[in-house]
Formats: C-alpha cells, sequence, structure tokens
C-alpha cells in the first residue's frame, strides 16, 4: 500500500490529540462490556429445558448437564439464603437451612428436558419451605437460577430476562416504531432529540424540538420517557396518533403507520478530503448506512478525496455477519476471519468478495481497548490482508462468537459457541489485535510515528509473533 503522508499526518495526529490511553499490550479489562411451551406452575420447566438443551447442543465445551443443574439451584441462595443445593450418588439433594427440601434422581447425562423437570420440581418444593422464594415472582427465579447456571460456563455466556432481552433485541436488529429519539426539556417534557432519516415521523415532516403532548388523545405531561417510548413503540404496520407542538404554534395531531426501526450506529464526517466514519457497534443496520454513507461522501469528494478512516474505538461488537460484510466492502478477495467451535455449523470461513467501497484510497482503522468482538473482526481483517493501517491500542480480545437463544418466558440465553481465527491463523481470544502504530503514551509527533512506521520499528515482528503464538486457544 503507498504511504500519502499527508493522509496519515493528519490521521495520527487527530489519534494523538484524542490521547488513547490504552495499552499496546494483551490484557485489558472489560469496559463498564423446537422451544417447549408447556407450564406445570409459577415457573414453567420448559424455560429450564431450553436453556439445558441449547447448552448441550451448542455450548463450545461439553458441560456435565447435572453439574450445571446444582449450580443453577444454588443460584435460588440469592433468594433465600438458607437454601443450598448438592450433587449426591445418583440425585441432587436440596435443603433449606435444616429442613430438607427434597432428592431428585438425576436425569440422563444430556436430557435437558429431564433437567428441567428436576430443576422445576426441586424449586416447587423449596417454595412450600422458603416464604422468600414463595413470593418470588418467576421471573426472579429464571434469573436467579440461569445466572448461576451461565456463570460457570465462561465470560459471555449469560442469561438477559425478558425487559433486558427487549432493549437488547431493539438494538440489534431494530423494533417498531416511528423513527425518534426523546428527551425531557427543563420541564419534564417529553421532546424529539432526533429524527431518524426516512422514517415515519421524518416523512410527516416531525422535526428535533418539536414536543410530544399526546398519545391516542391521552395527555403525555406526566408520563415518563420509558412509558411514552413504549406507548409510541408497537407491532410494524399499526398505528399510532401522536399529538406534536412546535413553540408557540398550533398542536399537530400525526397519525404515524409504525415501521421497523434500526438505530443508525455509523457517523460519517469529512475533514479535509478525509472521510472519516466512526463504528459505535454492528446492528443490522451498520453495513447498509456506512455503505451509503460512503458512497456520498466520496462522490461529493470526487478527485479530493484523499483516504478513509474506519473509528471503532469504544465499538463493543454487535452482529457478526455486518463486522464480516463492513470488512468485505474494503476487501478485495480472500478470508476475512474463520470460526471453529464444538458444534459442526460454528465451523465456517468467510470470504471476501471482489470490490472495495473506498476505490483504492488509503484506510486507517483506529482501534483502543474498548474495541471488541466484531470490531476485532474488522481490525483483523484489513490488517492482514493489508488493506488497512491500524492505529492506536491493542484492542480488548473477545474473539469468540454467541448464539442467541429466545426463551419461552421471553428472556434470552447467550451462549459462546465459536472462537474466532484471523486470516493468518491466530486467536482473537484473549489478546486482541495489536495496532501497526500504537498512539498509547506516545511521545513522538505524527511525522515520527510515519518515519517509524516506514523503518518497520513499530511493532517488533519477533514480539508479535511469540505473543500470537503463545495465546491460549
Amino acid at each position: 500500500m503507498g504511504l500519502n503522508t499527508g493522509f496519515w499526518r493528519r490521521t495520527i495526529g487527530a489519534v494523538l490529540a484524542a490521547a488513547a490511553v490504552s495499552a499496546c499490550a494483551s490484557g485489558a479489562q472489560l469496559p463498564p462490556p423446537a422451544p417447549l411451551t408447556e407450564n406445570e406452575g409459577p415457573v414453567a420447566s420448559s424455560v429450564f429445558a431450553v436453556a439445558y438443551n441449547r447448552i448441550s447442543n451448542v455450548y463450545l465445551l461439553e458441560t456435565d448437564l447435572g453439574d450445571l443443574a446444582v449450580n443453577g439451584l444454588s443460584g435460588l441462595s440469592t433468594i433465600d439464603p438458607d437454601l443450598q443445593a448438592e450433587r449426591v450418588d445418583g440425585g441432587i439433594r436440596m435443603v433449606a437451612g435444616d429442613q430438607f427440601v427434597g432428592l431428585y434422581p438425576d436425569a440422563d447425562a444430556e436430557d435437558g428436558r429431564g433437567w428441567g423437570a428436576v430443576t422445576a420440581a426441586a424449586v416447587a418444593d423449596a417454595r412450600l419451605i422458603s416464604p422468600a422464594l414463595e413470593s418470588a415472582l418467576p421471573e426472579e427465579v429464571y434469573e436467579a437460577v440461569l445466572d448461576a447456571v451461565t456463570a460457570n460456563l465462561d465470560d459471555y455466556s449469560r442469561y438477559s430476562n425478558a425487559v433486558q432481552a427487549q432493549q437488547e433485541r431493539a438494538y440489534r436488529d431494530g423494533y417498531g416504531g416511528i423513527g425518534l429519539m426523546l428527551e425531557q426539556d427543563e420541564d419534564g417534557r417529553a421532546r424529539v432529540q432526533e429524527v431518524f432519516t426516512e422514517g415515519p415521523a421524518a416523512r410527516a415532516g416531525v422535526r428535533a424540538g418539536d414536543m410530544i403532548v399526546a398519545v391516542a388523545g391521552q395527555d403525555t405531561a406526566d408520563w415518563t420517557l420509558e412509558k411514552l417510548g413504549l406507548r409510541l413503540r408497537g407491532i410494524p404496520g399499526t398505528e399510532v396518533e401522536v399529538t406534536f407542538k412546535q413553540g408557540d404554534s398550533a398542536s399537530r395531531i400525526l397519525t404515524l403507520r409504525r415501521e421497523r426501526v434500526v438505530l443508525n450506529v455509523v457517523d460519517i464526517a469529512v475533514v479535509d478530503g478525509i472521510v472519516a466514519a466512526r463504528i459505535s457497534r454492528f446492528n443490522a443496520g451498520t453495513l447498509r448506512n456506512l455503505n451509503a454513507g460512503l458512497d456520498r461522501a466520496l462522490e461529493d469528494l470526487g478527485a479530493d478525496a484523499q483516504g478513509v478512516i474506519l473509528d471503532l474505538r469504544g465499538n463493543p461488537g454487535g452482529l457478526l455477519g455486518q463486522a464480516v460484510s463492513v470488512a468485505d466492502l474494503f476487501i478485495e478477495g480472500g478470508e476475512i476471519i474463520s470460526t471453529r467451535g464444538r458444534h459442526p455449523d460454528s465451523r465456517r470461513s468467510y470470504g471476501a468478495d471482489s470490490n472495495d467501497a473506498a476505490h483504492g484510497l488509503p484506510v486507517a482503522v483506529l482501534i483502543d481497548g474498548r474495541s471488541a468482538s466484531g470490531a476485532e473482526v474488522v481490525a483483523a481483517a484489513m490488517q492482514d490482508s493489508g488493506r488497512a493501517v491500524l492505529i492506536g491500542a491493542t484492542t480488548f480480545g473477545k474473539g469468540s462468537v454467541q448464539t442467541v437463544t429466545p426463551l419461552p418466558n421471553d428472556g434470552e440465553l447467550y451462549l459462546t459457541w465459536s472462537r474466532i481465527y484471523a486470516p493468518s491463523g491466530y486467536t482473537l481470544h484473549r489478546q486482541g489485535v495489536l495496532p501497526a502504530i500504537c498512539t498509547s503514551g506516545a511521545t513522538e509527533n505524527a511525522d515520527e510515528l510515519i518515519a517509524a512506521y516506514r523503518a518497520g520499528g513499530l511493532v517488533p515482528i519477533a514480539l508479535l509473533t511469540t505473543a500470537r503464538q503463545a495465546a491460549p486457544d
């Protein structure tokens, strides 16, 4: 790749001015990062059964479902500290302080339905003895059990309760809405903070600063933003009547048809002929918004275009397919990443098509210790293909893929099912991606860093090779 000194001086200078403080060595800290339907009572065994079956089938490592069931039942101590469970010969014994709750025979080793029934039976019996457990809501029980189950898997496998899962689905896949972001004014009234381009509200002429004074004829003066947001959201295709007011002008009543809304997580700016694209996460709209923004910016610049910056600092990841597609925008052929796990479907290689959205312009990728998962996929692929120079600090090192399973209670189970490998073969797990130009604690100016990069003196190859070989799989 040719080195456009002006492009790199401005790019590196901007990063140095931002003074990313993450270290350029591995070890950064995590940033503050066929369903069953039967219901045998207040707590459904089907929730546990789906979880256990999924763990047995797709989790990265083989697990003992009996041990997980014991761990889960032991998690009930977060509700009642007297509740304890232990594995005994042929079953699980549960007590509440000095009181015997029950002895539950083991299910077959890989029988998720059976272990779900064991768990639900133990919960039901414990509720008869423990007042605290008896008064707990079913969701509190699911959370106590499944948090304890996933705590014994790995750092990224987790349970998301029904409320959290709804919020995460909205960030990940979008939601039915009218395309607004809301805020409260100084008097606590709901105000439009942002109108999403091409959404129902934008097409109806709603503007930032408009006040929302009523929904379906009901005054919203005393509503929280959460309540208002829930009323504005709904199934795509349904309608909602909203009353808006701008300043001293008359109120407007608009009937808006909800559509699938995906948050725009791409911010495009153009400075001195350089197109800078900041990607805050990878959701269902990332590729579309990045591609459209790049096309517009590069077309406007024409022959004055100097280069492209992908800013992935602080990006925690998101949808793997979107991250792969973003890398594919710039890489003309070859492997982007590969994944390997226990389940046959987790063993995949993702390749690049023959296109380049930047049309051969130089590309810099900005990374730091909070760049994780999908951001690391893009960074590693761009570096190994030689398409971009990485600038900043070593990424976080979350080199794994999670699969998301919906549960019968509307919660979700996140399970690690594969590791991610860069095209050159090293695992991203626990070591991350090293930048070619490290700006963490750098005392050199941009020109000095460019000179050192040209001389090959910034990242000692021997150190990089040793670190990659020593990293645990």
